[in-house]
């Protein structure tokens, strides 16, 4: 009998040495993969790595979304700033028409190298970013003042 209480001591002691109780699949013992198998805790740590790569996904898409955002504002930006180098060039041109006609008017010829100012400022302001709309209704002021002083 002893042989045999010897034999099952031994066995549960090889038994208990087997079963570790770890839940990762990579260090588990062969017990612990049927226990963690029957217990769902394999098909816990699944559904929670799918959740996680789930929630990812879902923040790589707003991520993207945002990026497509930012992309196209920058284009209308660059179509904005564009515009308003037009514009200021055709003010200037404008303004350089202008000269001719008032050249014989001191007064004039000084209104019109203050109006030239404002330009030169109209264009400091878009290239430090200022609001296009402001910028737009001076360079409309501008306009509007060089065509009254050559007419």
């Amino acid at each position: 009998m002893r042989k045999s209480a010897l034999s099952l001591l031994i066995g549960s002691v090889l038994g208990l040495a087997a079963c570790t109780g770890s839940t990762d699949p990579t260090t588990a013992t062969l017990f612990d993969n049927i226990r963690n198998l029957n217990s769902g805790e394999y098909d816990r740590q699944i559904a929670a790595k799918d959740a996680e790569a789930a929630a990812i996904i879902a923040n790589n898409r707003a991520a993207q979304s945002r990026i497509s955002g930012l992309e196209s504002q920058s284009a209308s930006n660059s179509q904005t700033i564009a515009a308003l180098r037009s514009q200021i060039a055709a003010v200037r041109g404008q303004a350089s028409s202008a000269r001719a006609a008032v050249a014989g008017d001191p007064a004039k010829v000084a209104r019109l190298n203050a109006l030239e100012g404002q330009i030169n400022a109209v264009q400091a302001d878009v290239n430090a970013g200022g609001d296009p709309g402001v910028a737009r209704a001076e360079l409309n002021r501008v306009s509007a003042a060089i065509r009254a002083l050559a007419g």
